[in-house]
């Protein structure tokens, strides 16, 4: 059975090491990031651990949504991933973009790793 990092989430089976593995730095800081995100509080083992995206998803479509958003962001990053350097929080919505769908939104997170010296983005949307 082969050795990685950490499982892939989501979870999906491999022959070779019997579920996904993560092979790199770089792909478990995203994942780390991700699930940072998407996670609610008191959805884990920590209750405070999580940003909860889905709960801004019924709020108002403002710059202050956004900006709330990105203070729990930074914050949670702080206490959880304090290896990276967030540098930038994108939005991309209707607000931005009048082309999009009512109730669209995408995240896109820019971040350096200060352990690998890497530079990365993970992009979060709805679909």
């Amino acid at each position: 059975m082969g050795r990685g990092l950490a499982v892939s989430i989501p979870v999906v089976r491999d022959r070779a090491t019997g579920y996904g593995m993560l092979d790199s730095y770089a792909e478990l800081t995203a994942q780390n990031l991700r699930s940072l995100v998407l996670t609610c509080p008191g959805e884990r083992f920590d209750t405070a651990y999580g940003v909860g995206l889905r709960n801004y998803l019924f709020e108002m479509m403002e710059e202050s949504t956004f900006q709330r958003l990105k203070s729990d962001l930074l914050r949670q990053q702080a206490i959880y991933i304090p290896y990276i350097n967030i540098t930038n929080i994108e939005f991309n919505s209707p607000l931005a973009n009048p082309n999009l769908p009512e109730n669209y939104l995408s995240i896109r997170v820019f971040y350096y790793n200060t352990i690998t010296h890497e530079s990365s983005a993970v992009e979060i949307a709805n679909s």
